[in-house]
């Protein structure tokens, strides 16, 4: 109960500074960055817990469309001292990332390869994305895919409540397509997404998948602001 609290939680004033470092780190400059082979990235983040802004990234893993790596970092974070749920789920323990570079080391080339890229795909995009944003990176004017979202609709399991396909785990749509892997890995999670990116636009149900490209772009964000 509460001594797990206390060694889970780091002191205020660390949180604070901690803080302070992420929001300095997130307003350095793009480190140009050239994606010659694909214009396709695929990213994924392990967490030490599900908050943006409570909790830190504590590996980050982007491959392009054709499967190279251009970034896998574990990463140390600013003010998180343990995460002992998280770290059960990616086995990603303090210890392991006693030594990994900090956010503001990889920023600015993490900005740079979003910056080159044409379409952003990653499996439940929008939980990385948030993570991302405190690292200052922005997918606004980018093309995504979702490969979560599209195959929530191919596997087709209705949830009444929410009138909508119901989301399915990572391993559940690598496993429908034939690929094992070991989740919870961000390397081994983006290159499982990729594989299901490729199954679906290989696939004779193209079309249905056309649907899950979109577009963030600014007339949105301005349109809800004034509201």
């Amino acid at each position: 109960g509460s001594e797990m609290c206390i060694r889970d939680s780091a002191d205020a004033y660390t949180i604070k500074i901690g803080k302070e470092r992420l929001a300095q780190a997130a307003q350095l400059p793009a480190q140009p960055y050239s994606l010659y082979a694909s214009k396709t990235i695929i990213f994924d983040t392990e967490t030490t817990g599900l908050n943006p802004g409570e909790d830190e990234i504590i590996q980050i893993s982007i491959i392009d469309g054709l499967g190279n790596v251009l970034i896998n970092e574990l990463v140390h974070p600013y003010w998180k001292k343990s995460w002992s749920e998280a770290a059960r789920v990616n086995g990603i323990t303090p210890d392991r990332v006693a030594n990994a570079p900090y956010p503001h080391e990889l920023i600015p080339k993490v900005k740079g390869i979003f910056a080159a890229a044409d379409l952003l795909v990653a499996y439940n995009n929008q939980f990385d994305l948030n993570f991302l944003e405190e690292w200052g990176i922005q997918a606004i004017g980018k093309k995504q895919f979702d490969v979560m979202l599209a195959f929530a609709r191919e596997y087709g399991e209705w949830n009444d409540f929410f009138c909508d396909y119901k989301w399915q785990k990572l391993g559940t749509a690598a496993a429908y397509y034939g690929y094992h892997f070991r989740a919870h890995d961000s390397l081994e999670d983006v290159r499982a997404t990729l594989y299901i990116f490729d199954q679906m636009q290989h696939s004779n149900k193209r079309e249905l998948f056309e649907d899950y490209f979109w577009e963030d772009s600014e007339d949105e964000f301005d349109e809800e602001e004034e509201w």
